[in-house]
């Protein structure tokens, strides 16, 4: 990247982030390293700092700079949202899950809350558990938290998880605060009728392959939710509970579920490799996560701009031989290397939506009253 562009990009996280020059410095060099060379590890995100000093002294700088810095990270997912041209006035499918690696020892296990857009889920906020296993209702509300405290629960037209995602505690807490939710159960959870208890899957025997059964609202977990499953062609039984959607509306915003999982796989072997990170400690990786977070609402965005343009080609099977994400990916590369080709006429415009997001972020904050002043450019 020419010291120009570089200087640009540096100057336009410092306007959004409110960071000092120094550390937006290093902020930009990890999302230039992520994009350009798929790669994490602080020798490359050294490589992307230019000066004169050694790489090792580089390096100790990069050091500090995941150890001392903590983001507002409603300011990180405002950007991150907006990059990715999600309109946060609108209502939103939510997934949340875990994903989790082994890295020098240490167990990575990072608890995440994504907008399913597109072909992608695009994380907006997260924790570091710093444990094995599953997460408590407590560290699900919180997260949960994060997000209707900044942007409210109305922008929740439902909420997606997986069957460990269950249970009494759970699921009371959300009805609580009213957000609509569908959650895979388990096939031997017990369900009461005439009296007697048996697992939910013996009411979906006679469901044939390809079909569809609605229980209606029966008591599961402690909780009465809306019982309702499908079976695939191959016979796997799908079964979920759900609350404020129903029927054929839950199966279809259950089925968005599986992008959050595609998210996951962008940030690891698809997209920037975050598994060879070597970062430990409290509060390292959740800066990473901000760092790659905006880097893949970025390359999602740039794909989604060239569509109209040039549409993917499809498969047999009928879906994209080529990810939005993907596409986006090797335009922002070819861009910041300044390599001519096919794409270069769009850097221009690439640019211009990253100003325009940076531009709006600065103007919400610190503006107190959010949602005032997310009509300013959703409306």
């Amino acid at each position: 990247m020419s010291p120009e562009k570089q200087q640009e990009m540096e100057n336009k996280f410092q306007t959004a982030l409110q960071l000092n020059k120094q550390r937006v410095v290093c902020f930009a060099a990890a999302c230039n390293s992520a994009i350009q060379n798929k790669s994490i590890l602080l020798t490359d995100i050294a490589s992307m700092i230019q000066n004169e000093t050694t790489t090792e002294s580089t390096v100790r700088r990069l050091q500090n700079f995941f150890l001392e810095v903590r983001l507002d990270y409603k300011k990180v997912a405002l950007l991150t949202m907006t990059l990715a041209n999600i309109n946060p006035k609108e209502p939103m499918v939510l997934a949340l899950d875990r994903t989790n690696w082994t890295t020098r020892k240490n167990e990575i296990n990072m608890l995440t809350l994504c907008v399913c857009t597109g072909d992608t889920g695009i994380p907006i906020f997260w924790n570091d558990l710093q444990c094995k296993g599953n997460s408590n209702t407590e560290e699900r509300m919180r997260i949960i938290r994060q997000f209707t405290s900044f942007f409210g629960t109305e922008q929740i037209k439902c909420l997606v998880c997986d069957r460990e995602f269950v249970g009494e505690e759970w699921f009371s807490a959300l009805k609580t605060q009213n957000i609509p939710f569908v959650a895979r159960l388990k096939e031997n959870f017990l369900l009461k009728t005439n009296g007697q208890k048996s697992h939910v899957k013996h009411f979906f025997h006679e469901v044939p392959n390809g079909g569809f059964k609605d229980l209606g609202v029966r008591r599961v977990c402690g909780v009465d939710l809306h019982i309702c499953g499908v079976k695939n062609n191959t016979g796997e039984l799908l079964i979920l509970g759900s609350h404020c959607v129903s029927g054929q509306e839950a199966i279809d915003s259950y089925r968005l579920r599986w992008n959050i999982e595609i998210g996951f796989s962008q940030l690891k072997t698809r997209g920037f490799n975050i598994e060879e990170t070597r970062l430990r400690g409290d509060g390292k990786m959740e800066l990473l996560f901000a760092i790659l977070a905006v880097s893949m609402a970025w390359c999602y965005s740039c794909g989604a701009m060239t569509a109209s343009v040039f549409p993917f080609k499809l498969a047999s099977h009928g879906r994209r031989k080529q990810s939005i994400f993907r596409r986006g990916l090797e335009i922002l590369r070819d861009c910041l290397r300044g390599k001519v080709s096919v794409w270069s006429s769009f850097f221009g415009r690439v640019v211009d939506m990253f100003t325009d997001a940076v531009a709006f972020v600065a103007s919400v904050f610190p503006v107190c009253r959010l949602k005032n002043s997310l009509s300013r450019r959703f409306m």
